[in-house]
């Protein structure tokens, strides 16, 4: 829908002082549409608000109408254009975003709107400007504060500023489409949309029947319990006698949980342990409410990514290496444990140290070395191949573990001593790490223990990110380095010996916290809140009334846009 700059409504004409005016001529009722107009279109933007509700920024507004040379932006001849009810409808269906429509004044615009002759067209003109660009800034970056969920500003993309918003909006020949161009376009975005408004059309039939509960064990195929039959209901089953008693957990059902463990990237066994069932107790109002939580931290992310970059999503516990729009590297990696948990944010990667020493941290060396050497003594840190050192540079000094009163040790003096592992083998870090420097000392790295990675839960680490297959995140980073291939890392490996190589070419990392994402398949997985941080945030979220989830006979069904198909990224613009 095409609408011009301005309609030929006037706000202000520059000869009327804003005392006086008020969309009357001197001294004459002016009649607008046939009907008079029932508020002072300058009285409320020079008070900021209609009746008890604010406008977002008063003076932004101001200088909003006053490029326009002081005419209505939505009424033209008199008339309220299309586009109009065209970005109402975007309002109203902003809760398939994981917004409210209730900021955008939709019930205020309703009312306004639900005759055929709107009779109130001042206030719906600053209403409808006022709504447009809260939901623009809603759409356009993190619109929460940070700090209430133990995270850092500059990692995120902020909201657009209000008064680009007005400016872009001014200048615009087709307001739907500059209304829509906020929101992400990755398909991962897209099909968060789509499936919320797919529950949003469910019944929930089975959600007065969870949770489910098969007294704590491990529930395993051709097994009996009562609350099979619930299940079956839950798995949308129907009793098969030929199969068994209603409460054998028979083929036919255990197929079905094999399925729906596959979805959820969960070991595809039939056993119903502890993930197995938190997602078979995932009720369709909480499953609407993971997807919320996930729309709105893919709305912090950076719209435009270079051309390569590193990607890790700590729920799935997979890293990606995209280039040229491509995913060039995919693996499975090891995250923080719940207790330890690995932080989301954003830095750059710098290069590769192979052969890396590792100074241990000081919360490792009191929580898990201390009470080792209490126990059984420093014999502990020669089987690492840890020193312990006194100073730096010139005036490091080391220690002999032996001579160190380990039952007294304080925090305060632990902090004092350096724990330093050599390069090798038995290094925690292993015989590569990723320089990637960033506040809370995470990185990416090789590790001693590859066998964790057999496990299908990986939240194994005390908060860095172990690699599967260190070396081939190693060649992705120094891809453009002219001077460095396969053979020098061979040789470089061959001995413990610490040696550096910067990134001709440096790039992004960033490590998210997404607890629904796509298969290789293109397909929604939902993962388990492992940290607990989309509860955190939906708590934010609901303490604000930032967002809204419709019942199923009670919603207004939105056009969601098929997203731009690039392949360089399921998180990617």
């Amino acid at each position: 829908m095409i609408l011009g700059v301005a309609g030929m409504f006037t706000i202000l004409p520059p000869a009327v002082s804003h005392a006086e005016y008020d969309i009357t001529k001197k001294g004459q009722n002016t009649r607008v549409g046939g009907l008079l107009t029932k508020i002072s279109l300058r009285s409320a933007l020079g008070q900021g608000r209609v009746e008890d509700i604010k406008f977002y920024d008063r003076q932004a507004m101001m200088d909003f109408y006053n490029s326009l040379g002081h005419q209505t932006f939505w009424i033209r001849d008199d008339r309220l254009h299309s586009d109009a009810r065209d970005v109402f409808e975007i309002l109203s269906s902003s809760w398939t975003h994981g917004l409210n429509p209730e900021n955008y004044h939709v019930d205020e615009l309703s009312a306004l709107l639900s005759r055929d002759a709107v009779t109130d067209k001042a206030r719906l003109e600053l209403l409808l400007t006022d709504a447009t660009v809260r939901y623009m800034r809603d759409l356009s970056g993190m619109r929460i504060n940070p700090s209430s969920i133990k995270q850092k500003a500059e990692y995120w993309q902020p909201q657009k500023d209000i008064n680009e918003i007005y400016e872009g909006l001014a200048k615009t020949k087709d307001v739907e489409k500059y209304v829509q161009s906020t929101a992400p376009k990755s398909t991962l975005y897209t099909k968060l949309q789509k499936e919320l408004v797919a529950l949003s059309k469910e019944s929930g039939a089975y959600d007065h029947l969870l949770p489910l509960d098969f007294n704590n064990n491990y529930f395993k195929p051709g097994e009996k319990h009562k609350t099979v039959k619930n299940l079956r209901v839950r798995m949308g089953l129907e009793h098969d006698p030929q199969y068994g008693p209603e409460n054998y957990y028979d083929d036919q059902l255990a197929s079905a949980v094999m399925g729906l463990q596959k979805k959820h990237g969960l070991e595809t066994d039939g056993i119903i342990g502890p993930q197995t069932l938190d997602v078979l107790n995932n009720s369709r109002e909480e499953q609407m409410k993971q997807i919320v939580a996930n729309l709105e931290r893919l709305r912090w992310l950076d719209r435009d990514k270079p051309d390569r970059y590193i990607l890790v999503n700590i729920v799935s516990q997979t890293l990606w290496g995209i280039d040229e729009g491509r995913v060039k590297l995919e693996m499975p990696v090891i995250v923080g444990s719940p207790y330890r948990k690995t932080k989301s944010f954003k830095t750059e990667v710098q290069g590769v140290r192979f052969n890396p020493d590792w100074t241990v941290p000081l919360s490792i060396k009191m929580k898990d070395f201390l009470p080792k050497l209490q126990k059984g003594g420093p014999d502990y840190l020669d089987y690492k191949g840890i020193e312990v050192i006194r100073g730096y540079g010139n005036n490091a000094v080391t220690l002999d573990p032996y001579a160190i009163d380990w039952s007294n040790m304080s925090w305060r003096e632990m902090g004092k001593l350096r724990m330093v592992q050599t390069p090798g083998d038995h290094n925690a870090l292993g015989r590569v790490r990723i320089l990637m420097p960033n506040v809370y000392n995470i990185y990416l790295h090789d590790t001693n223990h590859p066998e964790l990675f057999a496990k299908s839960q990986r939240t194994l680490s005390s908060g860095c990110i172990r690699l599967s297959d260190p070396k081939a995140v190693a060649r992705f980073v120094l891809d453009k380095n002219k001077d460095w291939d396969e053979s020098d890392m061979t040789q470089v490996l061959s001995r413990p010996i610490l040696t550096e190589v910067g990134a001709a070419e440096k790039m992004p990392v960033y490590i998210l916290y997404q607890s629904v994402w796509l298969n290789d398949d293109d397909q929604l997985v939902y993962g388990a809140d492992v940290y607990k941080r989309d509860k955190e945030l939906l708590g934010v979220l609901e303490a604000m009334n930032g967002y809204a989830l419709p019942d199923a006979d009670d919603i207004r069904f939105a056009k969601i846009e098929n997203a731009t198909e690039l392949a360089s990224s399921r998180y990617n613009e």
